[in-house]
């Protein structure tokens, strides 16, 4: 009898942790991390359980994961365990409003163009004609260094509209570019005879197709979540795995890509 009580016990407590176990979905990985058991390597739309030992190949590893109860964390070689990993479900570090208007001074553009800046493949800017006009005489460029040379690259405008587009700025005499020797480039405004500079800063444009794949992991586990909070997480998630993202970009990539737009 009394075996057979501790044999109850046994299969309830079995029970119990298979029961309260709770599944993982990866949605981007930095360096390697090995699924002990299966040997098999984390990536995106990977899943696993929490009770799944992990193998770090590398100290900076680390692998963005998400659970619709337990929101967004960060794996690292430190706290691989999920169930003590703290939630990096963060408001934006850079949040301009949504509405439109345009970029009216010289603090606001040092302000946007700052640190590790995203682009998604695209952007348009609205600049004040006031401050900055745009014509033959008036324009900005942005310069970076390809092969160890320094490329001046005059940026296209309409009116009061600033374009930024990776083919069109990653070209050199006409020839497509694969990528600049590094993420650093500064901003100038051309005033007539002399350059005022803007800032210097972390251009990015991050594989788009990828990104998508991991916004829509993250959509499929908040979808019941407000427009609102569903744009403040992946606005964050970009932030901490990218770099800071203009808002009005985000909405319209957002849009055009999920259609996903303000309730």
């Amino acid at each position: 009898m009394k075996t057979f009580f501790l044999l109850l016990i046994f299969i309830i407590v079995l029970d119990i942790n298979s029961f309260s176990q709770e599944n993982f979905k990866v949605i981007k990985v930095n360096g390697t991390i090995v699924l002990k058991n299966k040997g098999v390597s984390l990536e995106t739309g990977t899943v696993f359980s929490d009770k799944e030992d992990l193998i770090f190949r590398s100290e900076d590893a680390t692998a963005a994961v998400i659970n619709s109860q337990r929101g967004r964390l960060i794996l690292t070689n430190n706290n691989h365990d999920p169930a003590t990993a703290k939630s990096n479900f963060l408001p934006s570090m850079y949040n301009i409003s949504t509405r439109g208007g345009s970029l009216g001074n010289i603090v606001d553009l040092k302000n946007l163009f700052s640190g590790k800046y995203v682009i998604l493949d695209k952007q348009y800017l609205t600049i004040s004609e006031t401050s900055f006009p745009m014509d033959k005489e008036h324009f900005f460029f942005l310069r970076y260094v390809y092969k160890g040379e320094t490329i001046n690259k005059k940026l296209p405008f309409s009116e009061d509209t600033l374009f930024i587009d990776k083919k069109n700025l990653y070209t050199v005499d006409g020839n497509p570019i694969p990528s600049p020797d590094n993420t650093s480039i500064t901003l100038f405004y051309m005033k007539g005879a002399e350059y005022v500079l803007i800032n210097n800063f972390d251009l990015i444009f991050p594989d788009t197709r990828q990104l998508k794949k991991e916004v829509q992991i993250i959509l499929d586990e908040i979808k019941d979540k407000t427009f609102k909070e569903k744009l403040m997480e992946i606005s964050a998630y970009i932030n901490e795995q990218y770099g800071k993202v203009y808002q009005l970009d985000l909405l319209s990539w957002l849009e055009d890509n999920f259609g996903l737009t303000a309730e």
